[in-house]
């Protein structure tokens, strides 16, 4: 089968079973080929196809940050025009920074920054502040997290968001051993598109395939493994307009506003952050959208709901957007 002979439908289907149901066996894209009556190289060929036009950045381990002791925050940074090369660049480099965006406000770099299970983020944001020269910046740690295993759809593809789940308070695990920091090293990373990646990662590892399998179950069932699957690139699929949006919902009314925003399509993320006597916005939620004009959605909401206070924060662009790894080397 060509390429350009693959059916949207079974794209879609495709894109939906790497993201959602990718098959954790000895021959993956054998089992996928079977699901779809498609070759083996075929789904192999398929996704090297995908992965050189930008569409699939990988397909790997998805472990939860606070499992392994790691915490995760928003920050904004206020930075001044002439500075604001000099602090994309430091902060890019950063290999706890999975995520940064410029957006269109004077708190201009958005960005999440993950800690290691020894390092506090308060004190890692304080120092890229003094390297990035910056004076003003916020801290809006997640309170509490909504609607995070949103997965959209289109006519043609899915793509799944990003995946981070922010973490504040957690209790470092102290049964991790140093196998276990090796293991999420190695499964963060990529998978080969080969017959039988799996068994390339054991043989790397000097491990057989079964003890692979057997720790990627334990840690399923433990809750350190979010999933196994593809992270793609939903602005190659047509979602160009990205806007985080801030609400200011009274308390007592944001399961309500919540439960209301889960039934748009539009919206991914929600979360409830951490307000200040100048930042009064608690809730946030991200939006996609594929024209412009779909933004009036939002005002719409607001309207509907009696939100008088919200802020669009769209993304101007996106600066930095990867795969987290933990246990990074500073």
């Amino acid at each position: 089968m060509a390429l350009d002979k693959i059916s949207p439908i079974t794209e879609k289907e495709l894109l939906n079973i790497i993201q959602k149901e990718f098959p954790l066996e000895k021959r993956p894209f054998l089992k996928i080929g079977e699901r779809l009556n498609i070759k083996e190289e075929e789904v192999i060929k398929y996704l090297k196809y995908l992965k050189k036009k930008r569409i699939l950045r990988q397909i790997s381990a998805i472990f939860n940050p606070w499992f392994f002791g790691h915490r995760s925050s928003l920050f904004t940074f206020k930075v001044p025009p002439e500075k604001l090369d000099k602090a994309i660049s430091i902060i890019n480099k950063h290999p706890g920074i999975s995520h940064n965006y410029l957006r269109n406000h004077s708190y201009n770099l958005w960005f999440i920054l993950v800690s290691l299970p020894e390092e506090d983020p308060l004190n890692e944001a304080d120092r890229l502040a003094k390297l990035c020269e910056v004076k003003d910046y916020l801290y809006l740690p997640a309170l509490r997290t909504f609607k995070i295993s949103t997965i959209f759809e289109d006519k043609i593809s899915g793509f799944d968001k990003e995946e981070i789940t922010e973490t504040e308070t957690v209790e470092v695990n102290e049964n991790i051993t140093e196998k276990d920091k090796i293991l999420v090293k190695v499964l963060q990373e990529p998978l080969p598109l080969t017959k039988t990646p799996f068994k390339e990662i054991a043989k790397s590892l000097g491990i057989k395939e079964e003890a692979l399998f057997l720790w990627i179950k334990e840690m399923k069932e433990k809750g350190a493994l979010r999933r196994f699957g593809a992270l793609l690139k939903h602005d190659k699929l047509g979602f160009k307009i990205n806007v985080m949006v801030a609400w200011e919902v009274k308390r007592d009314k944001i399961d309500f506003f919540i439960e209301e925003l889960s039934k748009e399509l539009l919206i991914t993320h929600c979360y409830e952050r951490k307000t200040y006597p100048n930042w009064k916005y608690n809730l946030y939620t991200m939006c996609h959208f594929k024209e412009k004009k779909e933004k009036e959605k939002i005002p719409l909401l607001a309207q509907k709901h009696g939100i008088e206070n919200f802020i669009m924060l769209e993304t101007i662009k996106e600066l930095k957007k990867i795969r987290l790894k933990l246990f990074y080397q500073l």
